[in-house]
């Protein structure tokens, strides 16, 4: 923990980023009450799995409660063929003004009807009123879908320092396109450091108090030292003026891997 914050004006604030982009075709669904207010969605059909992403505060003393939620949930989840695929414990929060949550949660499911499918199961309904409702003071999900930007998808373990970043764009294309520039120009030296990209995701709906972002992006770095030292990199302090520039809001965290 000293470490990080040792490192907090060094921290690549918005290392969000990717490479390549691919143009997939669209098509309508809906989500159910779960999720928020039955909607029509547009969203692509380049990948049709869905992630769900969840900033949780937990209320004092709840903890061995909330375990057991995700012990339940999460086995009744993989029989769906979904995961609760990374859990994020935050440390520090780098960037953005928000309370710090407690976990971050991806789950992901093979596709829209899954997803819906098991938020409407009366197992699972039972095993969230019984031990999340009880155990959650406040939380805000985005329900999220890959996006067109291609980049190579890489794993890491709970020995590393991962990201996960909340990306607002400023309103007008030019501002989306000025960004997918940076993308680009940083993909380029990243991976010099250490740094590996675990998910890419657009979010299509939001439950909560926190405003949707545009983007999520979840990322590790291999060790603190790259991180820090991508951090003073004369090539990406040149290019942080551009992303800046394309973005609203950034609400940044670090943290370690539980999961």
């Amino acid at each position: 923990m000293k470490q990080l914050r040792r490192l907090t004006g060094l921290v690549i604030i918005g290392i969000v980023m990717s490479c390549n982009t691919n143009k997939t075709n669209s098509k309508t669904i809906a989500l159910n009450e779960e999720t928020t207010k039955t909607t029509a969605i547009t969203m692509t059909t380049g990948s049709e799995e869905i992630v769900n992403v969840a900033l949780v505060y937990l209320k004092d003393g709840q903890e061995a409660k909330f375990e057991e939620y995700k012990k339940r949930g999460g086995a009744l989840l993989e029989k769906y063929g979904g995961k609760i695929e990374r859990i994020i414990k935050p440390k520090m929060l780098a960037k953005g003004n928000i309370a710090l949550p407690d976990e971050i949660h991806f789950a992901s499911y093979p596709s829209i009807e899954v997803f819906n499918k098991f938020n409407e199961d009366k197992e699972f309904q039972k095993i969230r009123e019984e031990y999340a409702m009880p155990a959650i003071k406040d939380i805000s999900i985005f329900t999220s879908k890959n996006t067109d930007f291609k980049f190579t998808r890489e794993t890491g373990d709970k020995t590393k320092t991962y990201g996960v970043a909340l990306v607002y764009f400023k309103e007008g294309e030019k501002y989306e396109k000025q960004f997918a520039e940076y993308h680009d120009d940083a993909c380029k030296i990243i991976p010099e450091f250490g740094a590996h990209f675990e998910r890419f995701i657009a979010p299509f709906q939001a439950k909560g108090t926190l405003a949707q972002p545009n983007e999520i992006h979840r990322f590790y770095f291999d060790s603190p030292e790259g991180m820090k030292q991508m951090g003073i990199d004369k090539r990406m302090q040149a290019l942080f003026p551009k992303r800046d520039e394309s973005l609203r809001n950034l609400i940044f965290i670090l943290g370690e891997a539980i999961q």
